[in-house]
């Protein structure tokens, strides 16, 4: 018998291993109400034409924040999206308040990166990544689908795409409490990523509240189920980071409804290292953790398994886009790494939100940090994110979003 497979049963549901490319076929044809091989052998032709031519302990359901009186939701630059529900509700809600938005992502960024070939063999991935996503994830894509008007397979592919894409980017430094003058734990993070003049024009603030899950926050893009950067009701906060590797053939569900599961599933770091650690996982990657209690840890994720370095009492957790195990100090890996961790340990005791968001502006990558396309600092106990987002991020303003107005409403 499989020792993993009981494991994974907790997170997946009934999961089948490793499905080949024609179960997955089988699995679209099954939801399409397709039975006889006639019918599956034309709508598969019709499938490959359009190609051509087209976990943790469920935790409980109060919020915890502060009894005190809650303030009013802040009035931000960036758009704030909110979604309520269950799956097939969230996806509606998100492709119609956001339509024209993903429409000009679908055309003009996700479309342009896929050419020929390339655009054949993503949306044949898309099929099959679509078998491995929680039922879950696959109702809310196919809403969105449905409420924007675009094909259900290329929005499941604007979720599988950063693991066909493999881009080596962004930079993580997780502080304690006694880093700071005021006492506060807290996470910075610039996510790096080619912009094509669309994705620096388009981040938003996304807030979730599923129906028997944990509510949470993700900074990201409209159509964009899956989670990059985010924190939830209970202060558990996550960014991740790229790494070197080969693209695979889907074996696990995308790397970014992952993270979104350990948000919508996981009150710490502990219960979202568990959570990593016995589910099937995609992509190499990078992990930053840290929960409203100050842990951090950054989880260094590969497909045999998960290695965990925990931050030091007395000095910042870095990461940026190599695995060292736990190796802390070690210079000459990334130029990015080593500026954090210097000037972190030169400041250490007073790195408050504004000693961080300077540090950050000093990691920028591309040409003048065009390619930086947002920057924040988490505070989890307080349910705080600071959010500069558009190209060069960290040069631009940032902005204090208090999170607990939003998850005290259920």
């Amino acid at each position: 018998m499989d020792p993993i497979r009981p494991q994974i049963t907790d997170v997946y549901g009934e999961y089948s291993a490793q499905p080949g490319f024609f179960s997955c076929l089988r699995f679209w044809a099954a939801r399409s109400g397709i039975t006889s091989p006639m019918r599956f052998r034309s709508s598969l032709a019709s499938l490959l034409i359009f190609s051509v031519v087209a976990g943790c302990a469920e935790a409980p359901r109060s919020p915890i924040i502060p009894s005190a009186a809650v303030a009013p939701k802040p009035h931000l630059s960036v758009p704030v999206g909110e979604f309520r529900g269950d799956p097939a509700d969230m996806g509606g809600q998100q492709g119609r308040q956001f339509r024209q938005t993903i429409i000009d992502l679908y055309q003009n960024y996700l479309l342009v990166q896929l050419q020929g070939s390339a655009r054949v063999k993503a949306r044949l991935a898309a099929v099959n990544f679509e078998v491995l996503m929680l039922p879950e994830h696959r109702a809310e894509t196919e809403a969105l689908a449905q409420a924007v008007g675009v094909n259900h397979y290329d929005v499941v592919l604007a979720q599988c795409l950063l693991d066909l894409t493999p881009f080596t980017s962004c930079s993580t430094i997780a502080l304690p409490a006694s880093a700071s003058p005021d006492g506060v734990a807290r996470f910075g993070r610039n996510l790096d990523f080619p912009s094509l003049g669309i994705l620096d024009k388009h981040s938003s603030l996304l807030i979730y509240h599923p129906a028997g899950r944990n509510q949470f926050a993700a900074i990201g893009w409209p159509g964009m189920i899956g989670v990059v950067s985010g924190m939830n009701e209970y202060g558990l906060s996550l960014a991740c980071m790229e790494v070197p590797r080969p693209v695979r053939l889907a074996t696990a569900m995308p790397y970014t409804l992952l993270y979104r599961a350990i948000l919508e599933q996981c009150r710490t770091v502990d219960e979202a290292i568990d959570l990593l650690q016995r589910t099937p996982r995609q992509s190499a990657n990078n992990l930053m953790l840290m929960d409203a209690a100050g842990n951090r840890a950054v989880a260094e994720i590969r497909i045999d398994g998960v290695a965990v370095r925990r931050g030091p009492p007395g000095a910042a957790l870095i990461s940026t886009n190599h695995q060292r195990g736990q190796d802390q100090d070690t210079a000459g890996y990334c130029w990015r790494y080593d500026a954090l961790h210097a000037e972190s340990a030169r400041q250490f005791g007073s790195l408050d939100a504004p000693a961080i968001e300077k540090m950050l502006r000093h990691v920028v990558q591309g040409n003048e940090g065009d390619m930086t396309l947002q920057s924040m600092v988490f505070e989890p106990a307080n349910r705080v994110i600071y959010l500069a987002s558009g190209s060069d991020a960290p040069e631009r303003t940032f902005e204090r979003i208090d999170l607990k107005p939003y998850f005290a409403e259920r």
